[in-house]
């Protein structure tokens, strides 16, 4: 199937541009003729212009917005079809667009709205369409949509406090790799020169300093291709299960990380199961589904042991606790909500303290990395100076000497 960039116009002479996958222009044409619209001219998009299409993912800000504006149009009684025709015209995101236009014609066919999204797995997550698809099945989809904006906008929320709080170590591994660069390509081969054309003996220290710095200027272009490479194998090696499932274990037992990772967990698993919870979903599945959802493979496994505890008449808080992750708060709290038959308002009440508890996490890691850094950018440059500066005065010494 080929994708079309084209242009259409109906009766009135209103224009619709758009991208639509089809077999050909004849496809094309039929398709845009059951919308009332005829074709004004189409182009063929090779693949080859798609190499960036990953910079245009649909992000879950974005999924927030599409989610309210989608929940205020259900709202106010405009149709499912409609709302969507209405959406992909309205949103900025390119990616989003041209899918929303896919939706919209399979709406058009009689598909479902879940049905639809089906097909984009990595646009929508598993989460996003269950919920859509209980929303349609109950006939609550103006309450659902509303929810889900609530947990996009959350998670957005807790990503951004992770990356506001990482922008100064980030800067400062930046400002080591940035020091080491110049000092080994542009400082350190002057002074070499300087002391070789005296014939002076250096200290060892300065040796292994200018071996170091031609080692990086001999080899600048291998090493840049060599880091390359490493990212790109890095990249394949996550996302084989078995390293994923070891990264994701490390990740729960490393020092000063472990904690922000477990807050993190915690507050979308709050967050999330009371989202689904309020949408009717039955205790298991919400559970089930939340396990998928916490991006931590190591924490899947888990939640799939407690999952068929719970089925086995044990208690969620019970269950729960067996996964030996979650704070004991949160099993409290979860105690309170089965013994009180209100479990998805206990944690909707207590997502917004274990959200708070995330940015508290990331701010204690951020405390212990800093001075860290600062330590080893201060040691580099120290190490640079007390090479150079001990046979710079040996130089001048023996410079006085033989004045």
């Amino acid at each position: 199937m080929a994708k079309f960039r084209y242009k259409a116009k109906n009766i009135d002479n209103k224009i619709m541009k758009g991208v639509l996958f089809a077999k050909d222009e004849e496809e094309l044409r039929q398709i845009l003729s059951n919308q009332k619209y005829f074709l004004v001219s189409a182009r063929k998009i090779s693949e080859s212009t798609q190499f960036f299409t990953f910079l245009e993912r649909v992000s879950p800000d974005v999924l927030a917005i599409f989610c309210r504006e989608f929940a205020i149009m259900i709202s106010a009684g405009i149709t499912i079809t409609k709302a969507i025709e209405t959406l992909k015209t309205s949103t900025r995101n390119r990616k989003l667009r041209e899918i929303l236009e896919e939706v919209h014609i399979e709406l058009l066919k009689g598909r479902m709205l879940s049905d639809s999204l089906e097909k984009y797995p990595k646009t929508f997550p598993v989460f996003f369409r269950n919920m859509i698809r209980i929303g349609e099945i109950s006939g609550r989809l103006d309450k659902v949509l509303p929810e889900l904006a609530d947990y996009y906008e959350n998670d957005t929320k807790v990503k951004k406090q992770v990356r506001s709080a990482m922008a100064y170590p980030t800067f400062m591994v930046i400002l080591s790799i940035a020091v080491v660069a110049v000092l080994s390509l542009f400082v350190i081969p002057i002074f070499g020169e300087l002391f070789s054309s005296f014939d002076a003996e250096l200290p060892k220290i300065t040796q292994i300093l200018i071996a170091v710095s031609d080692f990086f200027r001999m080899n600048f272009g291998f090493i840049v291709l060599g880091i390359f490479l490493l990212a790109l194998l890095l990249k394949w090696l996550k996302s084989r299960p078995m390293v994923r499932l070891w990264l994701d274990q490390m990740k729960l037992v490393f020092p000063v990380v472990k904690n922000v990772v477990i807050a993190q967990i915690t507050a979308r698993f709050t967050s999330g199961l009371s989202t689904l919870l309020k949408s009717g979903i039955p205790v298991v599945d919400a559970i089930s589904t939340m396990g998928k959802m916490l991006g931590n493979k190591a924490v899947e496994e888990r939640f799939a042991i407690s999952v068929s505890e719970i089925k086995r008449g044990q208690g969620i808080a019970k269950a729960i606790k067996t996964i030996d992750l979650f704070p004991d708060m949160l099993i409290q709290m979860l105690v309170v909500g089965e013994e009180t038959a209100e479990l998805e308002l206990v944690l909707d009440k207590t997502s917004g303290y274990f959200g708070e508890n995330v940015n508290a996490s990331i701010k204690r890691m951020v405390s212990i990395i800093e001075p860290l850094m600062t330590i080893l950018v201060g040691f580099m440059v120290l190490f640079v100076i007390v090479s150079v500066f001990i046979p710079m005065l040996d130089l001048m010494n023996a410079i006085d000497r033989l004045g």
